[in-house]
């Protein structure tokens, strides 16, 4: 049973890694050069694109809600972990799987439940043809984009979750996830 889930989470942290991460990253810096190209247009030029500045903001937004996935697979997001430092420094490190293990479970509800409640949205946005502002990009992808960041959010904190609560009852699986904050500086 554990080779099987180490597996899968072993393909889903590729997938949220190297195929996600990337893709988020390349839509970044294109919105990054488009809102570039639009402030030279705009200064040198005196023109810009209609749509100039829904691009920017709506790829920069999808593309930070598919990194999303990538930061809570990594255990790199925004955490406030003074109190659970000092309760491992107090010998409480029992105490502190409970309360990751309890995080978890937040986390994951409301992922799940944010992931699951979106989709009609995207569905609806998607039947109707919805417009961004400049009445020229459709709106239904930065939606989706921002649905598949918590659906993946979610799957990854169920993995999360199993690696809590194994270590509550001592055991150790996915040795080579991280368990605490994963930030590469």
């Amino acid at each position: 049973m554990n080779d099987v889930l180490d597996k899968t989470y072993r393909a889903l942290r590729f997938f949220t890694d190297k195929i996600v991460g990337y893709f988020a990253a390349i839509v970044m810096f294109g919105a990054t050069a488009l809102a570039l190209i639009e402030i030279l247009r705009r200064y040198a030029l005196g023109v810009t694109f209609q749509w100039g500045q829904d691009a920017v903001t709506y790829f920069i937004c999808g593309s930070i809600a598919l990194f999303f996935a990538v930061t809570q697979a990594r255990r790199s997001h925004l955490a406030m972990s003074a109190v659970l430092d000092l309760l491992k420094a107090r010998g409480m490190a029992r105490m502190v799987l409970f309360i990751r293990a309890f995080v978890s479970v937040c986390s994951l509800l409301f992922y799940t439940a944010f992931a699951a409640w979106g989709w009609t949205n995207v569905e609806r946005t998607y039947a109707t043809g919805r417009m961004t502002q400049s009445l020229e990009i459709i709106m239904w992808p930065f939606q989706f984009m921002l649905q598949l960041g918590f659906g993946l959010m979610a799957l990854v904190t169920l993995f999360q979750l199993y690696q809590d609560i194994q270590a509550i009852l001592g055991r150790k699986v996915f040795p080579w996830a991280e368990t605490e904050e994963g930030l590469e500086i």
